[in-house]
């Protein structure tokens, strides 16, 4: 209960932030969006453990799940102008003139809410395949939007 509170706390820090985007310093931006992909995978990896057999699948898998599908909501708006061309980002500058880029985070939604309701129904065989493709969409702007 005291994580869902403060990954709720962090969720609402991000959206408002994100609210701000327009106004909001470069530098902030990235700061916003280095600790949403920070969240990203503090909130996937224990799925992946589901998914690998190393824990339980539980309630707290689906809600887990549920905030990966808000996650790939909030993460396009810290990709602000400004910050592309920061020294300490991952991201090539290229990504900010793409719609494919934006259209990953489109695709990790999709793939998280299925994730989500594999999740509800206590369908393990479908976490599994759920965590390969949330896995899969990540990969993908990785290798072509990343810095390595």
């Amino acid at each position: 209960m005291r994580r869902s509170i403060l990954i709720a706390a962090s969720l609402l820090a991000v959206l408002s932030i994100s609210a701000q985007a327009a106004e909001t310093k470069p530098e902030e931006l990235l700061k916003a969006r280095q600790g949403s992909f920070q969240t990203l995978k503090l909130q996937f990896m224990p799925i992946v453990a589901v998914a690998k057999g190393d824990a339980a699948l539980s309630p707290d898998t689906a809600a887990r799940a549920a905030n990966l599908v808000a996650l790939a909501k909030i993460l396009p708006t810290t990709f602000g102008k400004g910050s592309e061309a920061l020294a300490k980002s991952d991201t090539k500058p290229e990504a900010f003139t793409k719609a494919e880029f934006l259209q990953g985070f489109d695709t990790l939604g999709v793939e998280a809410a299925k994730l989500e309701v594999a999740a509800k129904a206590g369908d393990v065989d479908g976490v599994k395949a759920g965590v390969g493709a949330v896995g899969k969409a990540c990969k993908a702007c990785h290798d072509t939007f990343r810095n390595e």
